[in-house]
């Protein structure tokens, strides 16, 4: 049996019979070593880039690895009748008399300045008269409320116009502020040189207008405006059943 000691003697032995490999196969193997681990390399390399990349493709193309729909926010349901019981006459006097239909209350100063129900498919009207003036409160309902959000913002245009044209003459329309519902106006018309004067509120809440006049002789304008305000105010807390998130 060979001792281990002695082979390795033979490494510094000058008569070492081991031959030593030529230099072209040691740069040959160096070469297909380095070759193998650029591939291992690069390899590693595009598993990293792909376990990166896939879901950064799938966010950006709107795939889904699950099964569960998108949440969608549906369009809201308008009321699309006047419900049974409605307190349109709220706050009037009596006796009132109400219709299904819209007979204006109104003088207006400009033509083609006031409202009407035009576009609107359910009107109803309630109807206070007394000998000097009266009160009314009209509700209609519109296909939606971006309909009748268009409707009032027409008038409210309309109404500016016609302050430029009245101003400083005898009839006149003076809008005033008001801050009930999506949107309101409210506005009086001085129309005769006796005092006549109307005075006209109107709020839309969702796709409902109301439309509540009051009309008064010698009575600042002002105040007639208040009043018809002070009326209508529990038809306006009423109106949120025709808002998106009805009450």
């Amino acid at each position: 049996m060979r001792d281990p000691l002695d082979e390795l003697e033979n490494f510094t032995d000058p008569g070492l019979t081991m031959s030593p490999l030529p230099a072209s196969e040691v740069r040959r193997r160096g070469t297909r070593m380095r070759r193998r681990n650029n591939a291992l390399a690069a390899i590693g390399g595009v598993a990293v880039v792909a376990i990166i990349a896939t879901p950064l493709a799938m966010a950006a193309t709107g795939n889904r690895t699950d099964t569960t729909p998108p949440v969608t926010n549906p369009s809201p349901s308008w009321v699309t009748k006047i419900p049974a019981g409605f307190p349109l006459a709220e706050g009037l006097p009596t006796p009132v008399q109400t219709s299904a239909s819209y007979d204006s209350p109104v003088t207006d100063v400009c033509a083609g300045a006031g409202w009407g129900p035009t576009g609107s498919y359910e009107v109803q009207q309630a109807t206070y008269t007394e000998s000097e003036g009266g009160s009314t409160h009209t509700l209609a309902l519109y296909p939606t409320a971006g309909e009748a959000e268009l409707a009032l913002t027409a008038l409210s245009a309309e109404m500016q116009a016609c302050v430029l044209q009245t101003e400083g003459k005898q009839r006149w329309v003076g809008v005033l502020p008001s801050d009930d519902g999506d949107q309101s106006l409210v506005y009086a018309n001085h129309y005769s040189d006796g005092g006549d004067v109307d005075a006209v509120q109107l709020v839309r809440v969702g796709n409902a207008i109301l439309q509540a006049t009051t009309s008064s002789l010698g009575a600042p304008a002002e105040d007639t405006a208040a009043l018809v305000q002070e009326r209508s105010a529990p038809v306006i807390d009423a109106m949120c059943a025709f808002a998106a998130d009805p009450c």
